[in-house]
């Protein structure tokens, strides 16, 4: 049995959903014989430890005691291999994904005792969509630049919140870290909104969210949270009757760890392919 050990460049600082949809594209095309081991940095999750082993288990926590565990490991990098999301899209057969995400990234949180203890209650009394929208640095400098307008809350979120209220849901889960948009919406829509809290910087700007000038400098604890918030998040989306997504990776997730196909993009009119 071989170990391949999956890093990371120490100023990579790309979020814990690249990471998992990385590790899936690795876990695809796994070979005979061979497990990962996940040694990363992130100076936005950890001033010094391997950020993963802080909110999840190794994915083959059991083997690395293996008696029959080559000593000469392999070293690749993590992001060497890219998830092909089309299926989210084409609502194909994500069984197989599905399997993957459930056997092998398992957070040391109890996502569902998580949901029972703090959101089944309000579930099971009110008919819940959620909605993803995404406010950081996407819309300043990353792949949707300068296209923030697109979003905008009088012309698009708000007549957007009504159309999903009018479709006979109770409540919206309102996802998003854009404080611009969470009081807008909260203002407007009052007790329909169920937002979810995220730990923010205290020199929070908005509506970017840049991690080098907002995170870099926060104490070892709060970084530690960012890890699981999102994971979180996902996870009670997916317990949604239905989600209105964006395309971003805890989107994605959120769609594996439902087990329909009740979704779907918002964000057609954006072009990801634009920079800053």
């Amino acid at each position: 049995m071989r170990k391949t050990i999956l890093k990371n460049n120490w100023n990579d600082n790309r979020g814990i959903g690249s990471v998992i949809f990385s590790l899936l594209a690795h876990l695809e095309e796994i070979e005979k014989n061979e497990i990962f081991y996940l040694e990363l940095n992130n100076l936005s999750y950890s001033n010094y430890k391997n950020f993963w082993e802080i909110a999840f288990y190794q994915p083959f926590e059991k083997n690395l005691n293996n008696e029959n565990l080559d000593r000469k490991t392999i070293e690749k990098n993590i992001y060497t291999k890219n998830f092909n999301k089309i299926n989210f899209h084409k609502k194909k057969d994500l069984s197989k994904t599905r399997d993957l995400l459930k056997k092998f990234i398992k957070p040391k949180v109890n996502l569902e005792k998580l949901f029972i203890d703090n959101y089944l209650k309000k579930f099971d009394k009110y008919n819940i969509a959620s909605l993803h929208i995404r406010g950081n640095s996407m819309f300043s400098t990353g792949h949707a630049a300068n296209q923030y307008e697109k979003i905008n809350f009088k012309n698009f979120i708000c007549p957007l919140i009504k159309k999903i209220l009018q479709n006979g849901f109770d409540k919206v889960l309102l996802c998003t870290i854009d404080l611009n948009f969470k009081t807008q919406i909260i203002q407007e829509f009052k007790e329909k909104i169920i937002y979810l809290e995220q730990s923010l910087p205290k020199n929070r700007m908005h509506p970017s969210y840049n991690v080098l000038e907002e995170i870099i400098y926060e104490n070892e604890d709060f970084k530690n949270k960012l890890i699981i918030e999102p994971i979180i998040e996902a996870y009670i989306m997916s317990k949604t009757s239905y989600s209105y997504l964006m395309r971003s990776n805890i989107s994605y997730l959120s769609i594996l760890y439902r087990n329909d196909f009740n979704y779907e993009f918002i964000d057609d009119h954006i072009d990801y392919e634009r920079f800053g």
